[in-house]
Order: structure tokens, then C-alpha cells, then sequence
């Protein structure tokens, strides 16, 4: 999906494993296996990308952050060779996830769907252990290229003390000179039920409400371009994606590539459709009730003049000095069944403790 772009990560310098308390970011770039770019703090917090230098894009779900923008003092590209091993400090014990919080919220989501009030939201239910140490180092092999290839995109910031680490299935956009590319990625099932995502009619009308909402923000800028369906096998997991492309006028650089994530964020495949200042109060109602990291959902990207990517922070851990976090969502609209959705949410959970080592080692 991307576009060339005016550095080359795999001629940067390789940076050293991030320390306890040091800044520090990743992001892969969609489409090139081989390329990530690596930063090291501190960080220049900015209100808008500079014209002229890469900077990383952290922010919240709710979009709170005056000073997203964070420019790094040293930038690398991931180390060629395999991570050594490392004892993790990453918990593998971890409590049961609330189902009864869940049910609740479940009950009064449907709620407003059946009184068509929504066609569509994201419960998330979350669960948390702690780290016997600092999680950045541990965290920083275990994204290593050589480690989740096939798997998806990682992400990861740490400003020190909080961060998140993610390898993500899901892209908010690229930009490569005037091209825009996102997708609609909703519907979800495991490896054994794939032919789910083109027979069950929930699934179908899930993934349907993100393609038409997206094709609708999207035309108020150019002509919109969307691929065939396609189903995306990521180890266990199986998801449903369109690919959406339009042509801008012009390249976006600075407020206008800051007003692109204000109407790409939050798609409606980790938000709520249709989207306004009320159906978007109840859907921050709904994660302040189930306990979601601010992180979780929130854009993280990359841009440099000429082009940009974004990346949704999903399939991840999220911390706060020992104490990990670990989310997952999972969309609602007409005719969604408790312990479906339920059962989604084991599977992504599933997902991320097999894919960050977050089990016993007999499991």
C-alpha cells in the first residue's frame, strides 16, 4: 500500500533496545516487511508535524492531546538480526476478564441499536496484571521484524514510564504524495469458522456499516476507490477487508494532514456509527465503565514530507509502570449474540497473549 518515501530505514542505523525510562517509538510501514522506522527521545512535543522532518503521531482515543506530534532526536531502523534472548519481566498470570461488566454494557448497547439509535459500537473489556520490571526492553524483542512476520504492523511509544506496544491489523490511513489509502477491517471470526465472514449476515452487515460510513467521510474529499472484499488470515484470527483509495487536490502537510485523523478517528470498526457528539459521549461513557486504557483505539503514526501512515492501536499490551493492560473489543449491531461477541473477545485475547509471550510456558 505505501509509496516510496524520502528515507530508506533499512540504511539508518540500528538503535539499541530501549532502557527503563528512556522515550521511545516504532511503527512499521505497511507493505514493506523489511521497513521500520525507530526513534529515541527526548521528544519535541508539537501542536503539527514539521514541513520538513519525520515525526511520530501519540495520542489518545478521544483525540485530547494539544501537542500529539512528538519529534525524535534520533531515528534508526530496526536491527537485521534476530533478538536475543531475553528473561521477560511480562506477566503470564493474569485475573478472569469481568463478564458480568460486559453482559451490562452488552444489555445497554443493544438497547440503543434496537431503538435505532446506533447501527453500530465497540464494547471493550479489559483485563490487567503487573510486570516484575519495566516491560519496554522485553517488549522491544518481542516486536522484532524477525518475530511477527505475517502477524501484522507494530507500533509502540513509551514515553518512560506509560506506553502501549501493538502489532496491529489495522491501518487508518496512508498517504503517499496526494493518494490516500484506508480500509474497512470489521468481522472477525478463527481459522476454523472462516467461512463465517462470507455466510453470517451479522458479520456481513458489521463489516458493511464501516465500508459505507468510510466511502461517505472519504467523498467529501475526491472520488473514492474500493477494493473486493477480501479475507486477511493473522495466525489464528481471520478478518474481513476493503481497501479504500481517493486522489486529494493536494498533498497534506500540516493542519491538513492534522484534520485527516480527526476524520478517519475513530472509524467506526473500533468507534461507533453513526458518529456525532452524543453517540461518541456514549461510546466514552461506555469505556470509562469498562476500564479501557485511553490508548487503546487511538491513531499512532508516522509522517515525513511527501507521505504518511497510520496505525489503530489494537491487539496490544498497554502500561503504566508495572502495570500492564490488556484490551479487547469487539463490534456490535442488529441481531449480535452475548456469547458470540464474547467468545470474539477470548480470541483476540488469545491472540495477543500468544503473540507477546503472555502465557505459562506449559500452555
Amino acid at each position: 500500500m505505501s509509496g516510496p518515501s524520502p528515507f530508506s530505514p533499512a540504511s539508518l542505523p540500528g538503535l539499541p533496545a530501549p532502557l527503563c525510562g528512556q522515550a521511545w517509538a516504532c511503527l512499521d510501514l505497511p507493505g514493506h516487511p523489511d521497513r521500520r522506522i525507530e526513534a529515541r527521545g527526548p521528544f519535541l512535543a508539537a501542536a503539527l508535524p514539521p514541513p520538513d522532518r519525520l515525526a511520530f503521531y501519540v495520542n489518545d482515543f478521544a483525540l485530547t492531546d494539544p501537542f500529539p506530534w512528538q519529534i525524535p532526536t534520533q531515528i534508526g531502523s530496526a536491527s537485521p538480526s534476530a533478538p536475543p534472548p531475553l528473561a521477560s519481566p511480562l506477566p503470564t498470570c493474569w485475573p478472569p476478564p469481568d463478564r458480568a461488566l460486559f453482559e451490562s454494557v452488552f444489555r445497554d448497547c443493544m438497547k440503543a441499536i434496537r431503538q435505532r439509535r446506533l447501527l453500530k459500537i465497540v464494547p471493550v473489556s479489559s483485563v490487567s496484571a503487573t510486570a516484575t520490571a519495566h516491560p519496554a526492553r522485553a517488549l522491544h524483542a518481542l516486536l522484532h521484524p524477525s518475530r511477527i512476520a505475517g502477524m501484522g504492523h507494530a507500533a509502540a511509544w513509551s514515553n518512560g514510564q506509560n506506553g502501549f506496544a501493538t502489532i496491529t491489523p489495522e491501518v487508518l490511513f496512508e498517504l503517499s504524495g496526494t493518494r490516500l489509502t484506508t480500509m474497512a477491517l470489521a468481522g472477525t471470526a478463527d481459522a476454523q469458522h472462516e467461512a463465517d465472514l462470507r455466510q453470517a449476515p451479522t458479520l456481513a452487515r458489521e463489516h458493511e456499516i464501516v465500508v459505507d460510513e468510510l466511502h461517505r467521510r472519504l467523498a467529501s474529499l475526491g472520488r473514492v476507490h474500493l477494493s473486493p472484499k477480501e479475507v486477511v488470515p493473522l495466525g489464528t484470527v481471520r478478518h474481513l477487508r476493503t481497501t479504500l483509495t481517493v486522489d486529494l487536490p493536494l498533498a497534506p502537510q500540516g493542519q491538513a494532514l492534522h484534520d485527516l485523523i480527526h476524520l478517519l478517528h475513530p472509524t467506526p470498526a473500533l468507534g461507533i456509527s453513526p458518529r456525532n457528539p452524543d453517540t461518541l459521549a456514549q461510546l466514552s461513557e461506555c469505556r470509562d465503565r469498562c476500564r479501557v486504557p485511553a490508548a487503546f483505539g487511538a491513531p499512532c503514526g508516522v509522517a515525513w514530507p511527501g507521505g504518511a501512515v497510520f496505525l489503530v492501536a489494537i491487539r496490544g499490551v498497554f502500561w503504566e509502570n508495572h502495570t500492564l493492560h490488556l484490551p479487547a473489543g469487539g463490534g456490535l449491531v442488529a441481531g449480535s449474540v452475548l456469547d458470540n461477541e464474547w467468545a470474539e473477545l477470548e480470541l483476540k485475547r488469545n491472540w495477543v497473549r500468544h503473540a507477546f509471550q503472555l502465557h505459562p510456558a506449559h500452555a
